[in-house]
């Protein structure tokens, strides 16, 4: 009974999260743009699609450190095996979003309109390749898992 209600928790979550943010995708391209004095396209929506990534990445961190520190505080048995997986996965998250940040690049971009400057400051460029880093690396890793799942599966018979 409880596995059912978290799957329905969980499914609905996601369902909502993908209607907003296809609903934010379709409002950003379709909303209106003009052109500013460089010749730059200048989206109405902007703002709405960046504080919507902003929260689904905080959000989706914030999440993975609770329920990781969650478990970890909550684990008596005594596998020690899943103790250090779960505080491994803590650290490694950590440690990616720190070095993303030290790796990102504080440099103004050049060229940008008057609605941009707001976000081209060296804190936000350095926030901005932390999470573009941490997605990379995350894609990397789940295409890296998706085939080894293929190919032990073929090689190990399971």
């Amino acid at each position: 009974m409880a596995v059912t209600k978290i799957r329905k928790v969980s499914s609905t979550t996601l369902l909502v999260l993908l209607v907003l943010s296809v609903l934010t995708f379709i409002l950003f391209f379709s909303g209106g743009s003009e052109l500013d004095a460089k010749g730059n396209k200048d989206y109405a929506f902007t703002g709405i699609l960046l504080y919507w990534t902003y929260f689904l990445f905080i959000a989706t961190v914030v999440a993975t450190l609770f329920f990781a520190g969650r478990s970890i505080a909550t684990n008596k048995t005594k596998d020690a095996v899943a103790r250090k997986s779960n505080l491994i996965s803590v650290v490694v998250l950590v440690v990616s979003l720190v070095a993303g940040y030290f790796i990102g690049s504080g440099d103004a971009i050049q060229g940008l309109n008057e609605a941009s400057q707001t976000y081209n400051t060296s804190g936000w460029l350095k926030v901005t390749d932390m999470w573009l880093y941490s997605t990379y690396a995350l894609f990397v890793v789940t295409l890296g898992a998706v085939i080894w799942g293929g190919v032990s599966k073929r090689l190990l018979g399971k």
